[in-house]
């Protein structure tokens, strides 16, 4: 999944080097909830908690938006709970908020072939 257009700042923004950390944490975390490593998720969704401490937002939130704050606290719930597949499917949702095209499948599912197989005879 690429995670590069999760700035909502622009290049020349004071915040950049705020918001490139973020992203590469969220992509961290992507990573890790793709890859079941729940430990590893944990690790990058702390490490935007720390991040949102010391960062722009009020209340040192790790998103200004609450809609968006809220989905990464369903992250970290559903983490809390040992929900990988709660954690990833708040991930998503907040995924969405970004308005980002769907993260490409993993190596795995890309390699496990069709859904379906279709033939198509040469009759008209």
């Amino acid at each position: 999944m690429s995670v590069a257009a999760v700035s909502g700042s622009s290049p020349s923004s004071p915040l950049q080097p705020y918001f490139q950390q973020r992203r590469d944490d969220l992509a961290q975390l992507d990573q890790a909830l793709r890859s079941g490593d729940l430990a590893g998720a944990q690790s990058a969704y702390n490490a935007i908690v720390s991040l949102g401490q010391s960062g722009p937002f009020a209340n040192g939130v790790a998103f200004g938006a609450a809609y968006r704050q809220q989905d990464f606290q369903a992250i970290g719930a559903a983490l809390q709970a040992g929900d990988g597949a709660g954690a990833m499917q708040a991930f998503q949702t907040l995924r969405a908020t970004f308005h980002l095209p769907p993260a490409s499948p993993s190596p795995a599912a890309a390699s496990a072939g069709p859904d379906a197989v279709v033939t198509l005879s040469g009759q008209q």
